[in-house]
């Protein structure tokens, strides 16, 4: 290969470089100059000390969703005695959860539904529930939504 050649190559892969590098650090972007979409992550969650790590809150929220149709039947039976369709809302339950993953404290902490039978209904329902063991103790808060099926 001679110079002219290996001069020409070298050109030719630092104008290839440099329009890969500033594809990728630009979006595609509208007429108006606007990027046509904007990526956004979410922050890095930092694993506090004692706390309960995202892996295991996971579990512990997808066991919550699952155990659904069981807490659904502390909010039913009071409807049932009710009879009203605006008892709806929200309740927002602390669990304080062992290494044992035993619930150790479970503590209303907020919502708009606020009804004392369906509160201690949840708590005495989710104490019973076994949660997966931790390498440490930790708190997860888990919100409830209940609206009439009718």
């Amino acid at each position: 290969m001679n110079r002219n050649s290996t001069v020409w190559m070298v050109v030719l892969c630092a104008a290839l470089a440099a329009s890969l590098a500033s594809c990728a650090e630009t979006a595609p972007q509208q007429p108006s100059g606007e990027p046509l979409y904007t990526i956004v992550r979410p922050p890095e969650q930092e694993s506090k000390a004692g706390g309960i790590p995202p892996d295991k809150e996971a579990e512990i929220q997808l066991l919550l969703q699952q155990r659904e149709t069981s807490a659904r039947r502390c909010y039913q039976d009071v409807l049932n005695e009710k009879h009203d369709r605006a008892f709806q809302g929200s309740v927002k339950v602390l669990i304080s959860i062992q290494t044992s993953g035993k619930a150790s404290a479970v503590k209303i902490a907020g919502g708009t539904l606020n009804d004392k039978d369906v509160h201690d209904c949840l708590i005495e329902l989710i104490k019973d529930f076994e949660f997966p063991q931790l390498a440490a103790a930790g708190d997860v808060q888990y919100e409830f939504r209940f609206r009439p099926q009718y």
